[in-house]
């Protein structure tokens, strides 16, 4: 009886044995999708290399609490990714360090930028443009024969027929410069276009006479001026709206740009803070709204020994922040200046592992 007894417990051990071997090798290699943080890893590049979305950051950190900067990430730590379908084929299996579970609490990051509508008026910040197409129209008249109007004044505008425009749509009022030069290189630049004011289109109208024949016209507009901040003209020009984001969080370039200052806003000569400025350098450099660039003055004295200079490290002389960018340039303001800045200074990358303080001493608001 005790062999029959021993046999049958014997045989149950075994099952429970081969049961174990078949199920803990599931549990142990079942594993959370990871990723390694490399050097100039940012948590919006990674939602874009995973998810295709940038805009996925702020569940990315919530779901990382270790992280104190989201554009500060250290080289070798490990982020736990969510699970989004599809996750991109680049996702990488690792075995993520024990974590010792803490209550369940949901931790609510506030994300601090610099309040760029603070400094300047974003939409009178104008833009360098190089491409013709950039205008799409002009004032052609008003109601009343005045010549010159403000704030609330109707007006009527003509647009390139090949334009598709509805009621509703809002315009840049304002000027293009003479073609530029390239302060340095003295190629051809482009033209800046300086804004005098916003209008809104009301009513098409599209009636036109040619002798004694009425036809049609597509693109004529009753508008109205919303915003004038200069005496807004009859033939001043006009560009399609675009916001600017009025609150900005500070990048820190890890990728080395160099360029220079190309111009400055209506022009000017005289750069102080608060200046908008254009540079030379765009979006095809690396360069994106929130980028951070010291603006330095070359350094050199004449070497002795030959008809040369000595090379001697730049000195930096202020910062400027982009606040917005295209693919061959972009708009900055200067946000600290130590010393004069002039058309053609030099610019490059600025990276930084703690917020500097000439970003701390500006006002901030919440990224949204």
């Amino acid at each position: 009886m005790k062999n029959i007894i021993g046999k049958k417990y014997s045989g149950v051990i075994s099952l429970l044995v081969i049961l174990c071997f078949l199920i803990i090798p599931t549990l142990t290699f079942a594993q959370k999708l990871t990723h390694i943080v490399e050097e100039g890893d940012t948590l919006w590049d990674i939602c874009e290399q995973y998810y295709g979305d940038s805009d996925l950051w702020p569940k990315l950190w919530e779901m990382n609490p270790f992280i104190t900067n989201p554009h500060l990430l250290r080289k070798g730590d490990v982020i736990t990714l969510f699970e989004k379908e599809p996750v991109k084929e680049e996702v990488k299996k690792v075995e993520a360090p024990p974590v010792e579970k803490a209550p369940a609490t949901t931790v609510e990051h506030e994300v601090m930028g610099i309040d760029v509508s603070a400094l300047t008026e974003l939409n009178a910040i104008g833009t360098l443009y190089a491409d013709e197409n950039q205008v799409w129209g002009h004032i052609i008249a008003s109601g009343d024969k005045k010549i010159m109007f403000s704030s609330g004044e109707t007006v009527y505008v003509l647009f390139d027929d090949t334009r598709d425009l509805d009621i509703g749509e809002r315009f840049l009022v304002g000027t293009s410069s003479e073609l530029l030069k390239h302060p340095v290189t003295k190629e051809d630049l482009g033209r800046l276009f300086a804004v005098k004011g916003v209008l809104v289109l009301r009513e098409r109208l599209g009636t036109a006479q040619k002798k004694d024949e009425y036809y049609e016209k597509k693109n004529v507009f009753m508008a109205t001026i919303e915003e004038a901040y200069d005496s807004i003209n009859i033939n001043d020009e006009l560009m399609p709206y675009k916001q600017v984001a009025s609150c900005i969080l500070p990048v820190s370039l890890n990728k080395k740009i160099t360029g220079n200052i190309v111009a400055a806003k209506n022009q000017l000569e005289i750069i102080h803070p608060n200046s908008i400025v254009y540079i030379d350098s765009g979006s095809g450099d690396g360069l994106k709204t929130g980028c951070v660039m010291d603006v330095i003055r070359q350094n050199s004295v004449p070497d002795p020994d030959s008809k040369g200079n000595i090379i001697l490290p730049d000195i930096t002389i202020g910062e400027i922040l982009v606040i917005e960018c295209r693919p061959g340039n972009s708009t900055a303001i200067v946000i600290s200046m130590e010393e004069p800045i002039s058309i053609g200074s030099y610019i490059k990358e600025l990276s930084w592992e703690q917020t500097p303080e000439f970003l701390s001493a500006l006002s901030d608001c919440p990224i949204k």
